[in-house]
């Protein structure tokens, strides 16, 4: 690790290897002592960390792994993969960017940018990787090819489940869950957590059966050891796999249990969020508009009870809901309002990208071909990006229609072939 870490503050410090160790040592003993075939004397060190314009022991204690290292990094760990809604603030800002040990320091980076992605503060979570991650996730970045202590491993891990996560990349998402799990004690929290997550994949990549069996081995075990504040966690997991089944109103049914078991939840607010979302597009996408609109303005008025940044953080996606259900509906005027709002106050490209998918549809409907063609371009790279199915249906069809019927007939071929193949495939 001290090689990567010399590596790291050369190229931050543009010195090339030859002038760093000019007048030092040769720059083939050098090489053996990064090797680790020789260790890094005392004097050396103080020197080149002059030149690097560090402490000599940032250096000498880079590979540093005792029972001490490895604990501190094991806790940062731990009190870092919760949700972020329930970590305070002041904690994420006590942790030091900086550690003489690497495995210490990139620990502490991993996990503060999965918790800067989960509360989408996207200018925090660019940072860290512009001015620091992006160097070591390219030099260390597969845990299936790196050997890396034990809690580093499970950082990334974890720091890639939520990467995919993000991207929808689901069977990602299932290697490293799977990897990860077996580094975790079965029954902890953690291993709880990491339980949901892969019933999740399992649903994305379609293995039904697993999914199954992974939520009724994860639920004996919460009742054996009455670990009831993660019932309604588990409940909105599977709720999602009974929608895929097509066992509507068992999922509803299911996420109502989630609902009325949050009284053991230590932590409910985000349930809350999961079990309102997921009605909602469970309503909408089987054609219960009338009861998504009701879960729509349910959803808000309980927003009223949280704070003004968390009422605005929800914003764009209740206009989202919105504007599903208006475009389900096809109730143009009340789509064109939608859209007008959720651009106003979008703060992800998902929110932006979907707003112009609307704004796609509102043109379709209105005969408008250039600017459907317009706005339907832009946005289907993002979504072919994430395979959101149920948009590249209606992007493919529209755009094969719209070209066949300007005489595009090649380019509508092409749309046709790629709507055939989503829909076999998602069969």
């Amino acid at each position: 690790m001290l090689k990567e870490r010399i590596e790291y503050l050369s190229k931050r410090k543009q010195i090339a290897r030859k002038d760093l160790v000019e007048g030092l040592v040769t720059q083939a003993h050098f090489a053996n002592i990064l090797a680790e075939r020789y260790p890094l004397p005392e004097d050396l060190a103080e020197s080149i960390a002059g030149r690097l314009g560090v402490s000599s022991s940032y250096l000498l204690r880079a590979n540093a792994q005792d029972e001490q290292t490895m604990a501190r990094a094991e806790q940062i760990f731990a009190q870092m993969s919760v949700p972020a809604t329930m970590i305070p603030e002041e904690e994420v800002h006590a942790l030091e960017d900086r550690h003489d040990s690497l495995v210490i320091e990139l620990t502490t980076a991993l996990m503060k940018a999965v918790y800067y992605q989960q509360l989408n503060d996207a200018a925090a979570h660019e940072y860290i990787h512009t001015s620091y991650l992006n160097f070591y996730l390219e030099k260390l970045g597969r845990p299936d090819d790196v050997q890396l202590p034990r809690p580093l491993s499970k950082a990334l891990l974890f720091y890639k489940i939520q990467y995919y996560r993000s991207k929808l990349a689901y069977v990602d998402v299932l290697t490293h869950v799977t990897r990860l799990s077996s580094l975790t004690e079965p029954g902890s929290e953690l291993w709880l957590s990491i339980q949901n997550v892969q019933m999740e994949a399992y649903i994305q990549t379609r293995q039904y059966e697993a999914a199954k069996n992974t939520f009724e081995q994860t639920m004996k075990h919460v009742y054996d050891q009455r670990l009831f504040h993660r019932l309604s966690s588990l409940y909105v997991a599977y709720s999602g796999y009974c929608f895929t089944m097509g066992l509507v109103q068992e999922a509803l049914s299911v996420l109502s249990m989630a609902e009325a078991n949050l009284v053991y939840a230590g932590n409910p607010g985000d349930l809350v969020t999961a079990i309102a979302n997921n009605r909602i597009v469970m309503l909408t996408m089987s054609g219960e508009l009338d009861q998504a609109q009701a879960e729509i303005e349910r959803f808000e008025n309980l927003l009223r009870a949280e704070t003004e940044e968390t009422q605005q953080a929800m914003k764009p996606l209740l206009w989202v809901y919105r504007c599903e259900v208006a475009s389900a509906r096809k109730s143009w005027g009340m789509l064109a309002q939608g859209v007008h709002q959720l651009l106003s106050c979008a703060a992800t490209e998902d929110q932006r990208m979907n707003a112009v998918f609307y704004q796609s549809q509102l043109a379709l409907a209105h005969g408008e071909q250039d600017v459907f063609l317009t706005h339907a371009q832009a946005c289907l790279p993002y979504f072919e990006s994430i395979q959101q199915s149920m948009r590249l249906e209606s992007l493919y069809e529209g755009l094969a229609v719209v070209n066949e019927d300007q005489r595009r007939y090649k380019e509508a071929a092409a749309y046709y072939r790629k709507l055939v193949y989503l829909l076999r495939n998602s069969r």
